[in-house]
């Protein structure tokens, strides 16, 4: 399941709060910065100001992830090891992993005003079908299912009214 849209900041600010409004909802960076632990975003304005500082500092491309307990599952940090020769020395950084982590990517296509936010999570049929490639991330059956696409069809609804209100 997923979705792209076209929007601006304040339309992803409106998501952000929306995604952050449910109290169970866990919301990390899917990526660290090189020798970082992962960053957990706990509310609107940490979000503002994670965004805001990347902005500054040249990121165009943002990648969260969202766990909610309740979805239950086996959901877990990864260390990714780095040839440092091409990243500046570094040696490593963290992901986010599991089977029904539902994905959220931003990509700064002109500054604020034209941002593409994905939206995307993995079903229960493509998790069965991976099981064997990535057993780290244990028995697909772990997850409650209908709880992560019910959440996720949520957060993609709110996407999409949020670009038609705008039209």
């Amino acid at each position: 399941m997923q979705r792209t849209e076209t929007i601006d900041k304040n339309q992803l600010f409106e998501l952000i709060e929306y995604i952050l409004s449910d109290s169970k909802t866990e919301f990390y960076e899917s990526y660290s910065e090189m020798e970082k632990e992962i960053v957990r975003i706990n509310s609107l304005s940490e979000f503002q100001d994670y965004f805001d500082n990347g902005i500054t500092n040249g990121k165009v491309h943002f990648g969260f992830g969202i766990y909610n307990p309740e979805s239950k599952g086996k959901f877990f940090t990864s260390k990714i090891k780095l040839n440092p020769k091409y990243c500046d020395g570094k040696t490593f950084r963290y992901r986010i992993d599991g089977w029904a982590i539902i994905f959220v990517q931003f990509d700064l296509k002109n500054g604020e005003n034209q941002i593409e936010c994905n939206v995307s999570v993995n079903s229960k049929k493509r998790a069965e079908n991976w099981k064997s490639t990535n057993p780290e991330f244990g028995n697909p059956e772990l997850w409650e299912w209908k709880n992560v696409e019910s959440r996720a069809r949520k957060i993609i609804n709110r996407l999409k009214k949020t670009t038609h209100n705008n039209v």
